[in-house]
């Protein structure tokens, strides 16, 4: 039964691609419908045959698993105990967000709830006020930028010159996110 239902399958199989590509490249695919209905055959029969045990195997798993909830995939950061967060934000800027109050995902232009971010943070860094001007925000990140370069610490010690980029990153971000607001 199994090896006449695999026949009629390739013999199928065997017309739809003589009549669409014609036979000269169905008699070229011979071997490859061979494969495809020894494998059909032996699954078949292998289903035929066992279909009772793979059916019992199905019902235990349903019933053994009925109660838990579906499994999710684990996620970079499982747990977050407050030691991590530079990882932490290193991982959220890669995968294309921010950390910290800022963008997180691709619906924060879009939002129609009016998400607004808490920029308070970016002008303590540059050390202005919240309603300083333009101008202001530009001054105060030039003289931070002259005063945090990584070329006026190339003598330095590596945890100093390491403290001054890290610096110069966190200044060159908060002029980034204040100088959006302007444009």
């Amino acid at each position: 039964m199994i090896y006449s239902v695999s026949m009629t399958l390739i013999l199928v199989l065997f017309l739809v691609i003589g009549i669409t590509f014609g036979f000269n490249r169905a008699v070229g695919m011979l071997p490859v419908l061979f494969i495809i209905f020894l494998l059909v055959a032996f699954f078949g029969w292998f289903i035929f045959n066992f279909f009772w045990l793979i059916l019992l195997i199905i019902f235990i798993n349903y019933l053994r698993n009925r109660n838990q909830p579906k499994r999710t995939r684990r996620t970079y950061y499982y747990r977050y105990n407050g030691t991590n967060t530079k990882d932490f934000e290193d991982f959220f800027r890669q995968a294309g967000g921010s950390y910290g109050g800022q963008q997180q995902g691709g619906y924060y232009n879009n939002n129609p709830f009016g998400y607004a971010e808490d920029k308070s943070k970016y002008y303590e860094i540059l050390g202005v006020n919240k309603n300083a001007s333009k101008d202001d925000i530009k001054k105060a990140y030039r003289d931070l930028v002259k005063q945090h370069h990584p070329d006026k610490f190339t003598n330095a010690n590596d945890s100093e010159k390491e403290y001054h980029e890290n610096k110069l990153k966190e200044i060159n971000e908060a002029y980034e996110k204040l100088s959006k607001d302007f444009t």
